[in-house]
């Protein structure tokens, strides 16, 4: 007669509970670094959009007549930062306003990191139109 041991587990038990926790392990580490890349993003877009408004205050700031392409890396903090400006001057078939050449440029600010991540802003600037006194 044998006598069976109720106080254990079996081996094929304790494979398929290392099994299962192994699983969920792979799953949670995929997710952890899935969240990590996510943050890193998100901190470069924060970044990227603050510095961008930055530097876009200081092309307007400079006046219209002096608005030309340029590059450059900001400073401090954010050294890993560059910043590229490209400034076009529409023409009245792009604006739509007769006799606007002149009026209108458009600038297109690009702030990357590294090479894998940038982000691109465009923003129109208007001449300074002075109103026209009468004379009556």
């Amino acid at each position: 007669m044998s006598r069976r041991e109720t106080g254990g587990f079996t081996l094929l038990e304790v494979m398929v509970a290392v099994a299962v926790i192994s699983m969920s392990f792979v799953a949670l580490l995929s997710s952890q670094s899935q969240s990590l890349s996510m943050a890193s993003l998100s901190r470069f877009e924060t970044a990227a959009a603050l510095l961008a408004r930055q530097k876009l205050a200081e092309l307007e700031l400079s006046g219209y007549e002096s608005l030309s392409s340029d590059s450059g890396q900001f400073d401090d903090e954010f050294s890993e930062y560059r910043w590229r400006a490209e400034v076009k001057e529409l023409d009245d078939d792009e604006t739509g306003i007769k006799d606007g050449r002149g009026l209108l440029k458009l600038i297109e600010l690009i702030v990357s990191r590294d090479e894998k991540e940038s982000l691109a802003v465009r923003t129109l600037v208007m001449v300074k139109i002075e109103p026209v006194e009468d004379e009556e």
